[in-house]
């Protein structure tokens, strides 16, 4: 997995800085002005998980995505800096309020495993990169910190419509910013 570094610098993620929103709207849909906003649902319960214990969902829609890009071998993963414990990696940092991320490139298909290898060296346990983009900005995956329920993808009509064939029963689209549940209803 050594296709997964940290990026040069921060300038990658500066886009995501220059928008006029609030932090816990970025954190959660990305940043404002792409054509269309979907929310893809994490597994709902352990039989669409994987023995390793890893949501698929997320693999597929970067796979998906990486389609519907100019730069699928080159992408960026923005990670937590609080998510992994000690010792942090060694990675530019993205002054995000609140949630200042690591800052690592790859190509997209292989961004899902982001935080395990920068943390561990290798892909092991299945936490999600935050905010993972293409070079070419042609769209963006939020990863909440806190979420359980879903994540949104910022992008195209067409994109979204091969996201939903993608994951069948799982895509549904909103508005930015949109009011949505963070947590599993524990009833």
């Amino acid at each position: 997995m050594t296709e997964i570094r940290p990026a040069v610098n921060a300038d990658a993620a500066r886009w995501l800085l220059q928008a006029e929103v609030d932090w816990r709207d970025l954190v959660r849909y990305g940043p404002p002005g792409f054509d269309v906003y979907v929310r893809i649902a994490f597994a709902p319960g352990a039989d669409d998980v994987d023995p390793a214990g890893e949501d698929p969902a997320l693999r597929v829609a970067l796979a998906t995505l990486a389609s519907y890009t100019a730069t699928p071998a080159r992408g960026y993963a923005a990670v937590w800096e609080g998510w992994g414990g000690e010792p942090v990696p060694q990675a530019p940092r993205v002054p995000i309020p609140h949630r200042t991320m690591l800052l690592f490139t790859g190509p997209v298909g292989v961004l899902r495993d982001a935080p395990s290898v920068a943390w561990y060296g290798s892909v092991e346990g299945c936490q999600e990169p935050h905010l993972v983009w293409p070079e070419d900005q042609a769209w963006c995956v939020a990863c909440e910190v806190d979420e359980e329920i879903e994540f949104t993808v910022g992008c195209s009509v067409d994109a979204s419509l091969a996201l939903a064939g993608a994951l069948p029963g799982s895509v549904r689209r909103l508005r930015y910013g949109e009011p949505a549940p963070l947590y599993r209803d524990p009833a």
